[in-house]
């Protein structure tokens, strides 16, 4: 079976240790968008498990710019190792383009 990005997006939010999520939900609510995006309500982020805040980050930002705030939030929280394994996991091509934006991993 084919993994999704969603499919690497949740593997990388369940490697984290509950202090580590609970760090990545608070740098979440205080990251940086883009103009065209909202954030997602303080309410929701708060009580979701990793499994909700995977479906939450792609029903509300797109699979694309989910995968561009997860590894922007893993760094932030000096997840480095967790932010290089997403990055292997997803296709040369997007990691191309995440490279331009966000530099080296």
């Amino acid at each position: 079976m084919v993994r999704t990005r969603s499919d690497h997006l949740l593997y990388s939010l369940e490697e984290l240790l509950p202090y580590d999520f609970e760090k990545f939900k608070f740098k979440l609510q205080n990251t940086s968008l883009e103009k065209e995006h909202t954030r997602i309500p303080r309410g929701q982020l708060q009580t979701a498990e990793p499994v909700k805040l995977a479906s939450l980050l792609v029903n509300h930002y797109g699979e694309e710019y989910a995968v561009q705030l997860i590894l922007q939030v893993l760094r932030a929280i000096n997840q480095h190792l967790l932010a290089e394994e997403l990055h292997q996991l997803i296709s040369p091509g997007e990691w191309y383009h995440l490279r331009k934006v966000f530099g080296s991993f």
